[in-house]
Parts: C-alpha cells; structure tokens; sequence
C-alpha cells in the first residue's frame, strides 16, 4: 500500500492536499496511513477484515486514510485497535466533509479515518 500524496489521482491530490492542511491549522497531527491500493492488497484487507467494500476508491486513488498520530503512536497500522470513541475523530470528519469529501465515520461500517472523492455525474445538455 501506498502513503504517497502523489499516488492519489489528479482530481482527489489538491483536495486531500487541502485535507491535511485544514488538519494542521486545526492543530490536528495526523499520519497518512494509506493512499493507492492495488488489487492484491484490497483482497488482503478484505481477508483482514480492514476493508468491507468490494471496490474500494483506493484502487482508483480516490481515497486516502489517516490516522490522529497519538492513536498511531498507540495501535500503529491495526485499526481495528484505533480508539473510535475519541472525540477527534469527530473534529476530523468535519474538516473532511466541510471539503465535499465523502467520511467513512458516516458508513454503516464506520471507518473514521476513511476520505473518498465524490465525483460527480456528468451534467446534461439540452445544446
């Protein structure tokens, strides 16, 4: 997997850019957990139980995780030990939706430190 900002598609790097920006005028301290993904190591996560979507945004580079670093200092990569509970997550979503960014702590199977593109539909012309 990749943490790389660069990896992320052309349409999702400025916003998730602008992400950890907001992130850190907030004074929120954060660690990329991950970027990019390819086939195999979605089909890794699934088997892991770290990933529940068939067709994760990560494969097209839409979608970026991070983590509040104290709980990383904690748990590392384990998320499944990452404290939901905390309060930040919360602070952080916002940010994150107050960008048009999709928050996976609003999924049926929460994943706090899931962003994902929201890309439009084509608009139609009558011309």
């Amino acid at each position: 997997m990749s943490r790389a900002l660069d990896d992320l598609s052309p349409d999702f790097k400025p916003v998730a850019i602008e992400l950890l920006a907001r992130l850190v005028e907030a004074g929120i301290q954060v660690m990329v957990v991950d970027t990019l993904r390819t086939k195999i190591e979605h089909e890794e996560n699934l088997r892991k139980g770290v990933s529940w979507t068939k067709h994760s945004k990560h494969l097209d580079g839409d979608a970026i995780d991070i983590v509040p670093f104290l709980q990383w200092n904690l748990h590392g990569e384990d998320k499944l030990q990452w404290d939901g509970k905390d309060p930040i997550w919360q602070r952080i979503g916002k940010i994150g939706e107050d960008l048009g960014l999709r928050w996976g702590g609003n999924f049926k199977q929460k994943d706090l430190g899931h962003f994902e593109l929201v890309r439009k539909s084509p608009q139609t012309s009558d011309k």
